[in-house]
């Protein structure tokens, strides 16, 4: 079978691509050609046995489902509430192409459950078939042997590192971590009850790859994804895969089926719609809880 995927960027840090990535080296190793494209030649969309659409709201992946011949659409999260009233003037203005589109697709392909009813609430009725593709495959997220640093944290008498992995954006929530910790740290100086608190050190990374990413995970303890509007929420999965902490929120609600793996994912419910307050003290309160456990392993 020849498939080919299109998306809007192919750049290491586009989560979507990434996924995109995975996807097909899976159908590599089942024995299908695979190719890669940003704006594909109409001969070459009409050619292929299937065309794989990720992300939305780019002419070139509107050019790609007017021309392919079979298509399916990953959406990546863009029909997500939270998401369509970010710019939402501009989506609005486009949404009947996208509708248009979507509907025609042979199948679209959700991340999750929470995802697919975000589909079905976009395009209503006339919705075509959607599948819920686990990425979890990808990650052997049973992996804990690097899942006591926060016992060394407390054992070396350093800070607990804190790592947050991502590009500052308004729906990513940083500027509530950010708050948290400030939260934390001037309450620290304030009071000092049973011992003193371990400081929280935050490291925040932009892009990293290659062995300076390995760097980044090396230093971390605990990754904290303060979203309120995610995908899939990759770096969890690499985290988890590197057996570290991690401190994630319902905007991620890929994360929410209720594993914790092994007590390393903490999964913060009624983030997403809350206030930047309740945001805030659900942070600070997580972060804390993760000192205590520090201090008393």
């Amino acid at each position: 079978m020849n498939i080919l995927h299109v998306c809007a960027g192919w750049e290491e840090s586009n989560g979507a691509a990434n996924i995109a990535r995975m996807v097909a080296g899976e159908q590599e190793a089942s024995g299908n050609s695979v190719a890669y494209r940003t704006w594909a030649r109409i001969k070459e969309l009409r050619a292929v046995d299937e065309v794989w659409i990720h992300c939305a709201w780019k002419p070139c992946l509107w050019w790609a489902a007017l021309w392919a011949r079979r298509y399916r659409w990953m959406p990546e999260a863009s029909y997500d509430p939270v998401r369509l009233a970010f710019h939402g003037w501009k989506k609005r203005l486009a949404g009947p192409i996208e509708r248009f589109f979507l509907r025609r697709a042979d199948r679209v392909v959700a991340t999750c459950e929470a995802e697919k009813e975000w589909v079905k609430a976009y395009l209503g009725k006339r919705c075509p078939m959607i599948e819920v593709t686990d990425i979890k495959r990808f990650f052997d997220l049973s992996r804990a042997e690097h899942a006591e640093r926060l016992e060394s944290a407390r054992a070396t008498e350093r800070s607990l590192h804190l790592l947050y992995l991502g590009r500052r954006h308004p729906l990513k929530g940083l500027d509530h971590l950010e708050a948290a910790i400030s939260e934390i740290v001037s309450g620290r100086r304030r009071t000092a009850v049973e011992g003193p608190v371990p400081p929280v050190e935050l490291r925040i990374v932009d892009n990293a790859f290659g062995e300076e990413k390995e760097r980044v995970w090396e230093w971390c303890d605990v990754l904290v994804l303060p979203t309120q509007s995610e995908n899939f929420g990759l770096v969890v999965a690499e985290a988890l895969e590197r057996g570290k902490r991690v401190i994630a929120t319902d905007g991620a609600p890929a994360w929410g089926e209720g594993n914790d793996y092994g007590g390393r994912l903490i999964y913060l419910r009624g983030y997403r719609d809350g206030t930047r307050d309740e945001r805030v003290a659900l942070l600070k309160n997580a972060i804390k809880d993760l000192i205590w456990t520090s201090r008393n392993a």
